[in-house]
């Protein structure tokens, strides 16, 4: 596990925990009358369904030319300008950043985040609106988040919806059925048979839509 950063937690816990949270970064909380010692060897022991694991999260970039990054469930190259503007846009099927200092990893992350998040804020909307008026439901507030555990969520109470950044690198069709999903928990807050049974009568083909989501974690 060489390039691993491992985070040593300890706690009033009864158990030994492993939480894998990115590609680089392994947390491993243990309770306090286990010794650091004891927390590195079942860490050890524990080594090949860690590697399992983190085989599962995709390559990080870095953000140089040629990289290959997904809009839309489409995949683009990346191509480096070095600018006095910080900026992403897309030209001739190519993600273009513009940067002051393209060697600046940390500034490049920001501004594709940022090209993702004005995309979001011009798409996600427009497609809630059309389901709104398919299921005649209304929403009181869209948020989109930065959020790598869910690709949305709904606060049936407030008719609040949540929609990850990241659901905008995913097909539109899949965007529609998240959209749909969180809509569906107005009438049903819950993943009873009705629950799916509503979606589908929207969209018959929901659950081909949702396998778009399993070709991209979290």
């Amino acid at each position: 596990m060489d390039n691993i950063e491992i985070t040593f937690k300890r706690k009033s816990v009864k158990n030994i925990s492993i939480k894998i949270k990115s590609q680089k970064e392994v947390i491993l909380t243990y309770p306090i009358f286990i010794s650091k010692k004891r927390a590195l060897e079942f860490l050890e022991s524990k080594k090949t369904w860690i590697e399992k694991k983190l085989s599962t999260f995709p390559k990080e970039l870095d953000l140089v030319d040629g990289d290959v990054v997904k809009y839309l469930g489409f995949k683009y190259r990346l191509k480096l300008i070095t600018s006095k503007k910080n900026r992403a846009f897309i030209e001739d099927k190519i993600i273009m950043i513009e940067s002051k200092n393209i060697d600046d990893f940390e500034l490049k992350q920001k501004i594709l985040k940022e090209f993702y998040r004005q995309k979001a804020k011009e798409i996600f909307p427009k497609l809630l609106v059309s389901w709104e008026k398919i299921t005649n439901q209304k929403v009181q507030k869209l948020t989109i988040r930065d959020s790598k555990t869910r690709w949305g969520s709904c606060n049936t109470q407030k008719a609040y919806i949540n929609l990850s950044l990241h659901l905008v690198k995913k097909p539109l069709d899949a965007i529609e059925y998240v959209i749909l999903h969180e809509l569906a928990h107005l009438t049903h807050p819950n993943h009873s048979r009705e629950f799916y049974s509503y979606i589908e009568k929207f969209m018959p083909d929901f659950r081909e839509r949702g396998k778009m989501l399993k070709t991209l974690s979290l």
